[in-house]
């Protein structure tokens, strides 16, 4: 039930985005989203992938901004668990490299840094709420 409402969350994200743009200074909201949901349950991939597939599309008019380091992510994750076991210094890690590509395309350093405190909490939300379920 959770990756469903996660891209709903992530579609009203793109429409704050492109609806604010310029008025005020906002996180990227699709992306926080998107992100926490990948570190807080690596499965929930094939529901992120075309989330930002649809993030990169709308907001900046291209599929190769932010999608091919996602695309690397659930590999990532794999392969840092099966070595490290999974833990908060290497999601941490990820999750910058993953909001990388939005200081590339022309985001601000405060709203990365909006975007990261908004990654955080969400991935804290939905960690705690998986660890509950299982």
């Amino acid at each position: 039930m959770i990756p469903p409402s996660i891209l709903l969350m992530s579609l009203l994200g793109i429409m704050l985005n492109l609806s604010l743009a310029g008025l005020v200074m906002q996180p990227d909201w699709s992306a926080a989203f998107l992100l926490a949901s990948l570190l807080a349950q690596r499965g929930n991939w094939p529901w992120v992938l075309p989330g930002f597939w649809v993030h990169d599309l709308a907001l900046h008019w291209s599929s190769m901004i932010c999608l091919p380091v996602i695309a690397a992510l659930p590999f990532l994750l794999t392969r840092t668990d099966a070595h490290l076991g999974p833990g908060l210094p290497q999601r941490l890690f990820l999750m910058l490299l993953g909001l990388a590509p939005l200081l590339w395309s022309g985001w601000s350093i405060p709203q990365w840094l909006l975007t990261l405190c908004l990654c955080i909490l969400v991935w804290h939300f939905l960690a705690r709420s998986y660890a509950k379920s299982y």
